[in-house]
């Protein structure tokens, strides 16, 4: 009657043209798949919580701030964007735009990257930078949180994702320290502590009760290498967390870089972390690489 004829229509493309709509308009998605915005730094730290926060069901979109950033975790997201970190403006919008209400950091972003490319910062970057008390890390981090925050963006800490990452007490390989070895390990774990309190670094190396170095703008492997240096000799190395460690940012980690810059020309030394509170990068590959050279790895 109507001159048409009726038209069956298949439900199960209808289901499809849904589902590839809704991919294309992430706002859409928001409220039936759980988000995840990834801020990431250098190093592997971002592609492993990626992968994490996949299989734990998240829609991941990484805001990478390096080339480099941008391929390890592409295989793990389901979009990718290049930021430079000062331009908060931008990367805050970015954020809203992919309807993003939770948001992580990851990997390392060096300071002196960002003093480097100081003519780079945004005017949003700009205003919040010019209101704090001195350019810590701690007072940077925490200003970045709580500007996201106030957006109505929840940062999530990344001990989330990572908690298998995080050693127990105990001595991870079969080469014990030597009685001097955990005296260094005790005295330097006290110092570490204190210089982390000030903000300073999170790492100290000993050698006989002497400290030879400790961490700070350089970073941990470099002053490891310092170390090294004078020392002409196997080093004990101490990392630890901050006294109110906050693990949305910054986790002290360890992995086979640091192995690598504790090498001297004989064999040996000790690599002691806080127990619960330092993550171990490719830990396998870590004791395999210290067996070889005789390092020891303590959790205390």
């Amino acid at each position: 009657m109507l001159g048409k004829p009726y038209v069956s229509l298949d439900c199960s493309k209808l289901i499809e043209m849904e589902k590839s709509t809704n991919t294309l308009n992430p706002q859409i998605t928001a409220h039936k798949i759980k988000q995840l915005g990834l801020i990431a730094g250098t190093g592997q730290l971002p592609a492993i919580l990626a992968k994490s926060a996949k299989e734990r069901g998240y829609r991941v979109v990484a805001l990478a701030l390096s080339e480099d950033a941008q391929a390890r975790v592409s295989p793990h997201c389901d979009k990718v964007y290049v930021i430079a970190p000062g331009q908060l403006g931008r990367n805050l919008k970015l954020i809203r735009q992919e309807g993003l209400s939770e948001v992580v950091f990851i990997g390392k972003v060096p300071k002196l990257d960002l003093l480097r490319n100081i003519l780079k910062l945004d005017w949003t970057a700009i205003k919040e930078l010019s209101t704090l008390p001195n350019l810590n890390d701690d007072t940077i981090q925490f200003a970045v949180g709580g500007l996201i925050e106030a957006q109505g963006i929840k940062v999530l800490r990344q001990s989330d994702f990572l908690r298998h990452l995080f050693p127990d007490y105990g001595v991870l390989t079969k080469g014990q320290p030597s009685a001097g070895e955990y005296a260094d390990v005790e005295f330097g774990f006290k110092v570490a502590k204190e210089i982390a309190r000030l903000d300073i670094g999170q790492t100290v190396i000993v050698k006989d009760q002497m400290i030879l170095a400790m961490e700070a703008i350089e970073g941990t492997d470099e002053a490891i290498r310092r170390a090294v240096r004078l020392a002409q000799a196997p080093v004990v190395v101490v990392k630890v967390s901050k006294p109110n460690q906050d693990q949305r940012f910054d986790i002290p980690t360890v992995g086979l870089n640091t192995l690598n810059a504790m090498l001297a020309p004989q064999s040996g030394g000790v690599l002691a972390v806080e127990a619960k509170e330092t993550m171990l990068v490719e830990q396998d590959e870590m004791i395999k690489f210290a067996h070889q050279h005789n390092i020891s790895i303590v959790s205390v």
